[in-house]
């Protein structure tokens, strides 16, 4: 004899469907102004998933949280409250925290790469082109303190994940190309100095656009100024454009 807990009860048939309860279901016309009582939107109106736009809120939000708290600090699931997405979209599209990261870095420096391509400094004559990418090259910095402090963290680091990423150093090396032609233009033209290298040149223009703001907390309480202020900030630039014009133009004694 099959024991009582194990034995299958019979399966009831079904009650027929009733009057009173045809008239507590909803009609079908009525099931969309339901669903939007209860703050529910009808799927015939849900937007279909836009995966190009996920990413993008993704990549955004991720070079928030990358850049407010470092590699070791940002958090994937902060990145996916931040973006408004899921957790298992995030991994989909980018995989994980460190290929993440690096698309982050990716993308950060392949925005001031193309900026520069667009400034066609071949098309002007060596001093206005050289001008105009420091004039660039200081408007960036300024205009973008998250990429200021993406590398500082990926500096303290000690670019361990920026050098896993060749395409970095592909995209950047354009720009040394660039450079050299313009310093080669003005030195033939005679209204730049010889033996003036593009990558030291550069460098000092980076460090033109971008020590004042990296440091302007510490360097506004150590010298009881205001690096911050808009005053400050246009006379640093016309005091570094002047600098770097000289130096350019100085020929060297001897």
């Amino acid at each position: 004899m099959t024991p009582a807990s194990l034995r299958k009860k019979p399966k009831s048939a079904a009650a027929p469907a009733t009057t009173h309860d045809a008239a507590r279901r909803p009609p079908p016309d009525a099931v969309p102004a339901l669903a939007e009582e209860a703050g529910l939107e009808p799927a015939s109106r849900r937007r279909p998933r836009d995966a190009a736009a996920t990413q993008e809120r993704i990549l955004h939000a991720a070079i928030e949280e990358f850049a407010e708290h470092g590699y070791n600090g940002a958090r994937i699931d902060a990145i996916a409250r931040r973006a408004d997405a899921n957790m298992r979209m995030l991994y989909h599209y980018f995989g994980g925290k460190k290929a993440l990261y690096l698309k982050v870095l990716e993308t950060v420096f392949e925005d001031i790469r193309v900026q520069e391509r667009r400034l066609n400094l071949r098309d002007l004559a060596p001093v206005p082109a050289m001008m105009k990418l420091f004039d660039f090259t200081y408007a960036h910095f300024a205009a973008n303190p998250l990429f200021i402090r993406l590398l500082a963290s990926e500096n303290l680091l000690g670019g361990r994940y920026l050098k896993t990423s060749p395409r970095v150093s592909a995209i950047s090396s354009p720009l040394m190309d660039a450079i050299h032609d313009v310093l080669a233009r003005g030195e033939a033209e005679g209204v730049f100095r010889t033996g003036v290298d593009p990558l030291q040149l550069y460098v000092t223009m980076v460090a033109l656009s971008y020590f004042h703001i990296s440091n302007a907390p510490t360097l506004s309480h150590l010298f009881s100024a205001t690096l911050t202020s808009a005053r400050w900030r246009a006379d640093r630039r016309r005091h570094a454009s002047e600098m770097l014009l000289a130096y350019l133009r100085e020929v060297p004694a001897g």
